[in-house]
């Protein structure tokens, strides 16, 4: 008993630590919002135009793409096991800010403003300036995140899977097998009223993805339009 006490406490003091950092550049970091379903048979295309954006230069240093999987599509036939009802809500919230004109799918918002330019390639980068700079610190599954300017705002944390193979079995996309990324497998929402945050985070999802992201971004209070943002892959 003794050598195995011993061998446990050698292997909670020696566990290899992880940290990481991610911080905005000094220009305004663009957040791009997918909002899809693999219920819907015109989402493959938009799904398609941003997993290619994993191969773009600016990737985490000018922008930072989510996908947010909604719930309205699943009393067709197919249960997307990535919709969440609160990503639907986040979805009408916008409308009720009237930054869309209606809710919809496939529905992309670049920097909280409805876009449509995706489907004919048009550029989406822009040169804003930045009101501050974002930072965040990631020690295991503990987040410590600061902005520059002392506002009061809320963070959001998703953690972004990739590569993700589903066999759709029903609905619109009968027979299809989809590979996706940058699918938001969890979102964490906090308050702060100095933009100075301290969180809990899980960096582990129930799907298996070959390498996960984050995607770090603020908004002020009464609005979804984002401040600023940031993101990375997760190295651990």
């Amino acid at each position: 008993m003794k050598f195995f006490s011993l061998l446990l406490l050698l292997l909670i003091f020696h566990s290899p630590s992880f940290s990481q950092t991610f911080t905005s550049s000094n220009s305004k970091v663009q957040l791009l919002e997918l909002y899809s379903s693999q219920g819907c048979n015109s989402c493959p295309p938009a799904e398609r135009w941003i997993s290619r954006l994993k191969q773009h230069p600016d990737l985490w240093d000018k922008f930072v793409p989510v996908v947010f999987h909604v719930d309205y599509w699943d009393y067709l036939g197919w249960k997307d096991p990535f919709s969440n009802s609160d990503y639907s809500a986040r979805q009408r919230k916008y409308y009720s800010q009237r930054a869309v004109r209606s809710v919809y799918t496939p529905g992309l918002l670049l920097d909280g403003k409805e876009w449509r330019g995706w489907y004919r390639n048009k550029p989406f980068l822009s040169e804003k300036p930045a009101k501050g700079t974002l930072h965040a610190s990631l020690n295991n599954n503990q987040l410590t995140v600061s902005y520059s300017l002392p506002v009061s705002a809320s963070l959001n944390v998703a953690l972004l899977g990739f590569e993700l193979q589903t066999d759709v079995l029903s609905g619109e996309n009968q027979n299809k097998t989809f590979s996706e990324d940058f699918i938001v497998l969890s979102l964490k929402t906090v308050h702060s009223a100095n933009a100075k945050w301290s969180i809990p985070v899980d960096i582990k999802s129930e799907f298996k993805s070959p390498r996960y992201a984050l995607a770090i971004w603020i908004n002020s209070d009464g609005s979804l339009e984002p401040i600023q943002a940031t993101g990375g892959w997760i190295k651990h």
